[in-house]
């Protein structure tokens, strides 16, 4: 799949598009550029997927608040697996905020990407916002920039029409088991593995504290939960903790994993975890010896769980 950052690298290939943040590219993004895809080939052209380097939130709101389901490099790969040709990605600045929707397709979609068919979603919205404005119009501005249009059909799972947001939702409740069936997936973070208090070591359970690679990802509700974290090329089952360890006052939220029958020195290495389902809230025990029992009884939960 290629890659593009400026107007000039589709040297002028005529191309259909679809556009959106694509945060998490969900089931319903996945369903969206498959359907898209199918669309172009019968026109003989290929499916680039635009979407923004920075999330437009960004811009709007100067949020430094973690609200990201993904990475540029996760959602570049994910979108990649989904079947694109090819991905635009927009810088999202003033300029870019400025255009109502038609002034956007006529002269991004079509005078410099030579878009000849544009994919949208079945609720999405494009360009400054503009009361009213909805599929019709954009088929209509569409037409006089030679652009058709073509809304994209809505995709449930669970009985729910997915979107980022309704993943968003579902991760503040740390109700994994929505979030993997709205993604496909399980939802996953990842960073470099650092030096934390040692308490974990302290405690019989030496764990690994994770820096975040995107400071802005989203993490689920703060308590313990089932994972898989990915160390080089192995997998093993943990034990993660979010939170701020109520029982030392610790006051810093982290995260830890104990990684189940695992020994080593990864210090600085770059982990990803996958985030299985919540076992439990995070909460304060009366000391060190009560906290130690419950971290057994979790990692024998998982470990139960798994050779079951």
């Amino acid at each position: 799949m290629e890659i593009f950052t400026a107007f000039e690298q589709l040297n002028g290939m005529p191309v259909a598009a679809t556009i959106g943040s694509f945060d998490g590219v969900h089931r319903g993004h996945v369903a969206m550029i498959a359907e898209a895809r199918s669309l172009a080939k019968k026109r003989g052209l290929p499916l680039v997927v635009v979407t923004f380097a920075r999330h437009p939130r960004l811009l709007f709101s100067g949020c430094n608040m973690p609200f990201l389901l993904s990475s540029n490099d996760e959602k570049i790969a994910l979108i990649e697996k989904a079947g694109a040709d090819a991905v635009m990605l927009l810088p999202f600045d003033n300029e870019m905020a400025s255009f109502c929707a038609r002034d956007f397709m006529h002269t991004v979609l079509s005078s410099r990407m030579n878009v000849r068919m544009l994919a949208v979603g079945y609720d999405h919205h494009f360009g400054r916002p503009c009361s009213g404005e909805g599929i019709e119009e954009y088929k209509k501005y569409g037409c006089e920039a030679g652009i058709e249009v073509i809304q994209m059909t809505p995709y449930e799972a669970g009985g729910v029409l997915v979107s980022s947001s309704k993943v968003r939702g579902a991760l503040a409740a740390g109700d994994m088991s929505q979030v993997s069936e709205m993604l496909g997936r399980y939802y996953s973070i990842d960073g470099t593995v650092v030096h934390g208090a040692a308490l974990g070591r302290r405690l019989g359970f030496p764990t690994a504290n994770i820096s975040l690679s995107e400071p802005l990802k989203l993490l689920p509700l703060d308590g313990v939960y089932e994972c898989n974290i990915h160390v080089a090329t192995n997998c093993y089952k943990g034990v993660m903790n979010i939170g701020c360890k109520p029982t030392i006052n610790s006051g810093e939220r982290t995260i830890e994993v104990f990684i189940i029958d695992f020994e080593g020195d990864i210090y600085n290495e770059h982990v990803k975890v996958d985030v299985v389902r919540r076992l439990r809230g995070e909460r304060r025990f009366a000391g060190l010896d009560d906290l130690r029992s419950q971290i057994m009884l979790d990692v024998q939960e998982v470990k139960n769980i798994n050779n079951k």
